[in-house]
C-alpha cells in the first residue's frame, strides 16, 4: 500500500499502480471473462491499466487463466472491447441523466456559449449530428476555455437523457459529477483510439 492507497499490477504491462486507477475483471459464475467498471463484482479481482493494449497483452500472454487458475472460454479482444464500450456508454448516460435531475445541466446554443465564456463548463456534449459550423464553433469556444468536449450521442439522445427535447449541446457544470465522466471517458478513449 502506498499513501493509504491499496495497490495493484496490470496483468498486461506488469506496472503497479493505486487500484482505483486501473480496470477490475472478474469471472463471471459461468466462468467467463467479465469486466467490472464499478469494482464492486464479487469474487477475485484481475486488473489492467483502462486500455486497450493493456488487455492485449494480458490476453496474448495467457495471463487471465494464470491469474484465475482457470482455463477462460471464449476470451476475445474484440469482444471484451465492444463490451466495454457499450458499458461505458451507458454509465455515461446515467451519469449526463443524474447531473440533469440534480440541476447540474445547461443545453441549448446561447446558454452553452454562456456559460463557456463564464468558466462554467466542466465537460461539454456536443451531438453527433450537429452541424459541421456549429460543430467547429463550440470546438473552439470548449478549446479556449480548456473544457473537455465529447461527442458520443445524437441530438435526440442529448435531449432525451436530460428530459428535454433534441439538444445540440449540453453543458455539465463543474462539481461532483465531473471526475466519474471523465474517468469513464478516459476508459473509452484509451480502449477506442481516442473516439469521442
Amino acid at each position: 500500500m502506498t499513501g493509504n492507497k491499496p495497490q495493484r499490477s496490470c496483468l498486461g504491462c506488469g506496472a503497479t499502480k493505486d487500484k482505483g486507477t486501473l480496470l477490475r475483471f472478474v469471472l463471471s459464475p459461468d466462468g467467463c471473462l467479465t469486466p467490472d467498471l464499478k469494482a464492486k463484482l464479487p469474487g477475485r479481482g484481475a486488473y489492467i491499466c483502462p486500455c486497450r493494449a493493456c488487455l492485449g497483452l494480458a490476453i496474448k500472454k495467457k495471463r487471465f487463466p494464470a491469474t484465475f487458475k482457470s482455463p477462460i472460454p471464449g476470451i476475445d479482444l474484440e469482444l471484451i472491447s465492444s463490451g466495454i464500450r457499450a458499458m461505458v456508454t451507458e454509465r455515461l448516460r446515467g451519469y449526463l441523466s443524474l447531473a440533469a435531475k440534480a440541476g447540474e445541466v445547461f443545453s441549448g446554443s446561447d446558454a452553452v456559449a454562456g456559460r463557456l465564456r463564464g468558466g462554467k463548463v466542466g465537460v461539454l456534449f456536443i451531438a453527433t449530428d450537429l452541424s459541421e459550423e456549429s460543430r467547429k464553433k463550440f470546438a473552439a469556444m470548449a478549446g479556449h476555455a480548456g473544457v473537455e468536449l465529447v461527442a458520443l450521442f445524437d441530438k435526440d439522445s442529448l435531449g432525451t437523457l436530460i428530459g428535454k427535447e433534441h439538444r445540440g449541446v449540453v453543458a455539465v457544470e463543474p462539481g461532483g459529477f465531473i471526475a466519474p465522466i471523465q474517468r469513464e471517458l478516459e476508459i473509452y478513449r484509451n480502449f477506442f483510439d481516442g473516439e469521442v
